[in-house]
């Protein structure tokens, strides 16, 4: 898996989520097979189609987020990621259409890493 940028954009540059609100990342980093295909993600109330090497950044309310898909997995499935966004927190949404699941919450430590060969997108549906 060659890891790289598709996306020419700002680099990722982290944001402080404001207190009452919390800050989603969704972001899918680049690999050759499965990159000609630009799916659609929906995250609480906004949506993006997300290219590889792309990220893409919002202020979000706190509560329950449900994010979707209009790409299956490589096991033709398509689950819903519901989580509970907290005031002040960062989430990290990525986006892998080659693996079972398509959409995966990871871990701050681990998303603000593999972001940073990402770029910003701005383009939403």
């Amino acid at each position: 898996m060659l890891s790289g940028c598709g996306v020419n954009g700002e680099e990722f540059q982290p944001k402080i989520p404001p207190a009452e609100k919390s800050v989603i990342y969704i972001y899918r980093p680049y690999k050759i097979l499965g990159s000609g295909t630009t799916p659609i993600v929906t995250c609480g109330s906004e949506s993006i189609e997300m290219e590889p090497g792309g990220f893409y950044s919002f202020a979000q309310e706190i509560g329950p987020v449900t994010c979707t898909t209009t790409q299956s997995g490589s096991n033709g499935a398509n689950p819903g990621l519901k989580f509970d966004a907290r005031p002040g927190e960062q989430y990290f949404v990525k986006e892998d259409m080659n693996s079972g699941t398509p959409l995966t919450l990871v871990n701050a430590s681990v998303g603000s890493d593999e972001i940073k060969d990402c770029r910003r997108q701005g383009i939403k549906q």
